[in-house]
């Protein structure tokens, strides 16, 4: 069996009560059947508590407050404590570890709903590489698995990390070259013809493509019309189910302070350039985005929505970014949550304060895609349906931020 894993995935360590966000909380946790098959034999008055603090229909945790019913008030994990660790299901033992499965390949990463995770990508500021091992275990046999539209995939994701790392060229130009060589190899795979994917990789490889793409792409450097167009990527996040009731009153209130003044915003559009390491983690949560995803499109063969979700997700969190730094400079706050209602703002320090708004963001958003199946369903779907993520209008969101010479 091969695995490839990203070079920082040694690196993490869980904080465990030090985290700002137990991942504990706020999500229903599933319990594979084999611990489920431990639990129900375990005896004593632990076991009397395991009995009564799991939905058996359900096959999860029971919640109080949206807590796990075996988290502490240190947000320490009761049954890590009195069973030990090889009592834990395989969601709390891999979290926030990630598996993609493939014929005889395995893809590991990190999830970045983890606030340690999210720091890691957006903190990075060395290009992220990948990691090839083998290690024993069962050859599988799927005749229903296209190896050779696998080994396509694998080789454009590869060259979609060489653009997207290439820091001589503006972040946004690197993210236009990537959509349109994804426009292009979904072309080949809708009309069957993927045996071109090598010669249209080539194509995109050559030192003239730059200079081409660019002036293919100048049309849609004009920022007009880039308002309306944020505005409505970020209407997507109204199409998913709200898996933390205080996210949407967050969402509304960034929107007041991106759009509530069309004057104001266009004086300030670029301000996000300005501050962080804009560039560098655009670049990092495209590559985390499409290594997560890309190649799932060997199951429907759908590679283009997973490239365009890349770059939305991107960009939305680009849009949150920007909001969030309007916002801490309007109220002059840091280290803040959300509550619901209209001022929803309040100060809390302690372990929050290792973190910067950036990553608290990235990972709330993360939680609210990734920890749901339906989400990503409806994302992908959003990706192929919704005007906002027509190909098109992507291409100006990124375009109008670029300077192409």
């Amino acid at each position: 069996m091969k695995y490839t894993v990203p070079d920082y995935y040694r690196e993490f360590h869980c904080v465990a009560d030090a985290c700002p966000a137990t991942c504990c909380a706020g999500w229903q946790i599933v319990i594979d059947d084999k611990t489920l098959k431990k639990y129900r034999s375990y005896r004593g008055a632990f076991g009397n508590r395991l009995a009564n603090s799991i939905d058996w229909g359900e096959r999860t945790f029971l919640q109080y407050a949206r807590r796990c019913a075996f988290l502490d008030e240190r947000n320490l994990c009761d049954i890590y404590a009195e069973a030990g660790p090889d009592m834990l299901c395989r969601t709390c033992r891999k979290y926030p570890r990630h598996i993609e499965e493939f014929e005889n390949e395995r893809e590991l990463s990190l999830s970045l709903s983890c606030p340690v995770v999210a720091q890691m990508i957006l903190e990075r500021k060395e290009k992220v590489g990948f990691l090839t091992f083998e290690k024993a275990g069962e050859k599988e046999d799927d005749e229903n698995f296209d190896f050779f539209l696998y080994s396509a995939l694998q080789d454009c994701r590869s060259v979609m990390f060489e653009i997207l790392q290439n820091r001589l060229e503006p972040v946004g130009f690197r993210m236009a070259k990537v959509l349109a060589l994804a426009h292009d190899v979904q072309n080949r795979i809708d009309s069957k013809k993927i045996f071109e994917i090598e010669s249209l990789l080539e194509k995109y490889q050559a030192p003239q493509a730059d200079v081409k793409l660019k002036k293919k792409m100048g049309k849609y450097c004009d920022a007009k019309g880039r308002i309306q167009r944020s505005r409505a990527l970020l209407g997507l996040l109204d199409q998913l189910e709200v898996l933390d009731p205080s996210w949407p009153p967050q969402i509304a209130q960034y929107r007041k302070y991106l759009y509530g003044d069309a004057k104001q915003y266009g004086n300030h559009e670029h301000d996000a350039e300005k501050y962080g390491n804009y560039e560098l983690e655009a670049e990092q949560l495209m590559v985390y985005f499409l290594y997560t995803y890309f190649c799932g499109a060997v199951y429907d063969g759908d590679a283009f929505s997973k490239v365009k979700m890349a770059v939305v997700c991107t960009l939305i969190l680009q849009e949150l970014f920007e909001a969030q730094e309007k916002l801490s400079k309007a109220h002059n706050i840091s280290g803040w949550e959300t509550e619901q209602g209209e001022d929803f703002m309040t100060v809390r320090r302690q372990s929050w304060d290792t973190y910067s708004d950036r990553e608290r963001i990235a990972w709330r958003f993360s939680r609210e895609l990734e920890h749901s199946d339906l989400n990503l369903e409806r994302m992908e779907t959003l990706m192929r349906e919704n005007p906002a993520a027509e190909f098109e209008e992507l291409l100006y969101l990124v375009c109008s931020k670029s300077e192409l010479t």
